[in-house]
């Protein structure tokens, strides 16, 4: 099995509060590891959650999720966006245009539509294996890839 994880699953796993769904994913993904499920997220998704946690510091000085979030760089696979990812993501983006199935703002970059080539770009890497998308919200998602709600991935 392949798990990738979506910026709302990173965010919740970054979170320095322990709200008791943070913790509830925390386990949840040191119990994939345990497992031996290669766990994914994406570079995109680290700035998406970043860009929020340095905000949120900024805000207020003892607010840091920071160290958590790159704590999590050690035990999941980032993957970078490349020339490649791009290429996939454009035309998924097309296709669901002419589909008629947007799901952002046509002057969006649409990171769904990004995750959504990663997502593919495994499965083509990693043929006969699952792989699914870990995310807090399906629908965009689901469209495009297998998504589920992350505590419905055991």
């Amino acid at each position: 099995m392949i798990v990738f994880i979506d910026s709302g699953v990173l965010g919740l796993l970054a979170n320095p509060n322990n709200l008791e769904e943070a913790v509830e994913c925390e386990n949840w993904l040191y119990t994939m590891l345990l497992r031996g499920i290669n766990v994914y997220s994406s570079d995109l998704c680290d700035y998406e959650v970043r860009r929020s946690l340095v905000l949120a510091s900024q805000k207020k000085s003892n607010i840091n999720g920071i160290p958590k979030l790159d704590g999590l760089r050690e035990i999941i696979s980032f993957l970078p966006i490349t020339y490649s990812l791009l290429l996939k993501a454009s035309c998924l983006w097309a296709q669901a245009r002419g589909r008629g199935i947007p799901t952002a703002n046509d002057s969006s970059l649409d990171v769904d539509i990004i995750i959504c080539s990663h997502w593919q770009m495994l499965q083509e890497e990693s043929p006969g294996r699952y792989a699914v998308i870990a995310t807090t919200n399906v629908k965009h998602l689901s469209r495009f890839a297998e998504a589920q709600l992350w505590r419905n991935i055991i």
